[in-house]
C-alpha cells in the first residue's frame, strides 16, 4: 500500500483507553479518539420535552471554567449532549490541535505494549479497536485516513476500527474508495455505528437521512453498519423511530440484493450512571418489537466520567 505524508492538525477533544460499552462490539478494548466540531448539537437529549426548545436546561452553557485546564477535569453533562465540550466554542481552548504524528504517538501511548494486535497466539487474545467519536467524525474524513496510513507506515494498523456517527455527513468519493482498498488489502473492519438523532429524544430535526445511512453500508464489502437509536420511552420517541425505520428501509430496498439492512440497537437515554439505571420500561419494550438492547455498560463500570 501507499502511505500517503499528510501535513495538517488534528482538532480534539481526547484520547482515551477504554471498552466499547454499546451495541454490537460491547466489550472490546477500545482506544479512543474524540474529534472536536459537530454539526448537531443535540440539545434536547435529558430534557423533559426534547421537543420544547423553550423548556431546556443546558448545564454546559453555565458550567464554570475558571479553574478548569483539561476536558477530563470536566463534569458529565446530565442535560444535553453529554460531550458537549467536543463542539462547543466555550471548551474550544481547551481542546489540543495537534500533527497526526503527535496524535498516533498519544493513542499508541494508550496502548497495551503500545501495539494494537497482541500475541495471536495467547488464547482468547483479542486486538484492541480504535474508535472515531465526536463531535462527528464523519466531517474529518481525510483526518481519519491520515491517522490509520500513518499506522500502516508505523506496522501498527488497527484489525478493527469503528466510526461513531450520527449519519448526516455523506462519504466522499474519495474516501469510499480508500475504504474499499485498505479494507481488503489489510483484512480490516471497518464498522459503522451509526446513530440517528431524533426530535423527540436529541431535539434535533430533520437529522434522519436514509441516503447517507446506505451509502455508509453500501461503502465496500468489508464494512459492517448498525444503527442505534437513542429512546427515552415515550410514544413520540417509538413512533418516530418506527418512521425513521420505515424511511431507511425503503432507501436500502434498492440495494437489499447487495447490503442487508442493519441490525437496530435500542439505547435508553441518560449520560449518567443514575439515569440508566431506571430502564426496564425501555428495555423490555425493545425485546418486544424484536430489537437489540444498548445499555451503556461504560457508564456502570466507570460512573460519571469523561475520558471512559
Amino acid at each position: 500500500l501507499l502511505c500517503i505524508v499528510y501535513i495538517m492538525n488534528i482538532k480534539y477533544s481526547e484520547i482515551f483507553y477504554s471498552f466499547q460499552g454499546e451495541a454490537e462490539l460491547a466489550g472490546k478494548p477500545s482506544v479512543w479518539l474524540r474529534f472536536f466540531g459537530c454539526n448537531l448539537e443535540c440539545n434536547g437529549f435529558g430534557q423533559d420535552n426534547p421537543a420544547d426548545e423553550s423548556s431546556w436546561e443546558l448545564p454546559f452553557k453555565d458550567a464554570d471554567l475558571s479553574l478548569i485546564k483539561t476536558v477530563e477535569e470536566l463534569p458529565v453533562f446530565s442535560k444535553g449532549c453529554d460531550s458537549s465540550y467536543s463542539w462547543s466554542n466555550r471548551y474550544k481552548h481547551l481542546c489540543p490541535s495537534e500533527s497526526v504524528e503527535e496524535v498516533c504517538d498519544k493513542i499508541e501511548a494508550q496502548l497495551p505494549n503500545g501495539r494494537f494486535v497482541q500475541d495471536e497466539h495467547s488464547p482468547g487474545a483479542t486486538d484492541t479497536m480504535l474508535c472515531f467519536t465526536g463531535g462527528e467524525p464523519m466531517l474529518r474524513q481525510k483526518h481519519m485516513q491520515a491517522i490509520v496510513e500513518e499506522f500502516i507506515k508505523r506496522g501498527n494498523c488497527p484489525k478493527t476500527v469503528t466510526v461513531e456517527t450520527n449519519g448526516t455527513k455523506p462519504i466522499t468519493g474519495a474516501f469510499k474508495d480508500w475504504l474499499s482498498l485498505i479494507t481488503y488489502e489489510l483484512d480490516m473492519r471497518w464498522h459503522w455505528a451509526i446513530s440517528p438523532k431524533l426530535l423527540h429524544t436529541a431535539g434535533e430535526k430533520d437529522a434522519v437521512i436514509p441516503d447517507v445511512i446506505v451509502g455508509y453500508a453500501d461503502a465496500c464489502s468489508r464494512v459492517t453498519t448498525i444503527l442505534k437509536f437513542v429512546c427515552n420511552g415515550s410514544d413520540a420517541s417509538w413512533n418516530e423511530i418506527d418512521e425513521a425505520l420505515k424511511n431507511t428501509s425503503l432507501e436500502f430496498a434498492d440495494i437489499s440484493d447487495v447490503v442487508s439492512f442493519p441490525d437496530v440497537w435500542i439505547m435508553p437515554v441518560g449520560a449518567t450512571k443514575e439515569q440508566q439505571e431506571s430502564v426496564v420500561d425501555i428495555v423490555m419494550e425493545t425485546m418486544r418489537r424484536g430489537y437489540k438492547v444498548a445499555t451503556r455498560n461504560h457508564a456502570y463500570v466507570f460512573g460519571n466520567q469523561i475520558g471512559t
